[in-house]
């Protein structure tokens, strides 16, 4: 839209107050906030609607489909599929290695990779992605999938202060109620990642955290993943006899639900700890 105006980044960042944040917005790294959003519609000369359209909602479809292609991926065991787009955002970052957005596809695409043996990410990758989020002043739609798509292959150590923050905004409302359901995904693979890397501390503040987050009550996906987790942190730290009911029931829970992705998942896992 600003170059269908003619108007340069510098000339839209005076216009606003700041090229910084422009480039942002366009880089897929923020969304603009209520003020700055008042600033480019007027700047531009266009409602409300068309900004959403033209730009908001491209984007977010964009980023939608590459999460359909990398949870399709993962559930069918595709691991051809991955190394193919790994392949591919590792040539196009190669090609423009200063294009944040596109850093972050591929880090997207190898955390699903990684995600079937539980592999960490480079340390250099890791801080990158650490550097990211230490950034992020509001966290917005673009952010959060970010950090549930790669959280697995991170120091849970390092991320897990983001993730109470992020549950913290959500509770006291600081986050729009279609960012907040990703926080779900979130909580969950932040689970996951901490009993992996056996940080069952972090384990069980999770699980201390998820009691707490206002979007529990009414999540019964949620609530049967929390009850899977419980189970395995049970079973690892010999804290209770009866994990396996847990785990029993929370499978009973997904099928009722008719949830076979869920199921394939808790299979796929317990699977793995045959492996330690």
């Amino acid at each position: 839209m600003r170059k269908l105006r003619g108007i340069s980044q510098r000339q839209l960042g005076t216009l606003i107050g700041s090229q910084s944040m422009v480039s942002r917005i366009e880089n897929n790294q923020t969304e603009p906030n209520d003020h700055t959003l008042f600033l480019l519609c007027r700047a531009l000369n266009i409602s409300f609607d068309e900004y959403f359209n033209s730009v908001f909602g491209q984007r977010e479809s964009y980023l939608e489909k590459l999460e359909s292609v990398l949870l399709t991926s993962y559930i069918e065991n595709d691991r051809q599929q991955l190394n193919n787009l790994t392949e591919f955002y590792f040539q196009r970052f190669s090609d423009d290695p200063n294009d944040l957005a596109i850093f972050h596809q591929l880090m997207m695409v190898k955390a699903t990779l990684f995600h079937f043996d539980f592999k960490l990410a480079s340390f250099d990758e890791q801080n990158k992605l650490i550097e990211y989020f230490f950034g992020v002043q509001e966290w917005q739609y673009y952010d959060l999938s970010l950090l549930e798509w790669t959280i697995n292959m991170l120091d849970i150590k390092k991320i897990i202060p983001y993730v109470f923050e992020i549950v913290r905004r959500n509770n006291s409302k600081q986050i729009s109620h279609r960012s907040s359901n990703l926080i779900e995904k979130i909580i969950i693979n932040a689970l996951e990642a901490s009993i992996v890397q056996e940080e069952y501390k972090t384990t069980k503040c999770l699980l201390q955290m998820a009691e707490l987050w206002r979007g529990r009550q009414i999540n019964f996906e949620f609530k049967t993943w929390m009850l899977f987790w419980k189970g395995i942190f049970e079973k690892k730290t010999h804290l209770n006899e009866n994990y396996n009911k847990k785990i029993g029931h929370a499978y009973k829970i997904a099928i009722y639900l008719n949830s076979e992705a869920t199921v394939y998942l808790f299979d796929r896992f317990l699977k793995s700890l045959g492996r330690d």
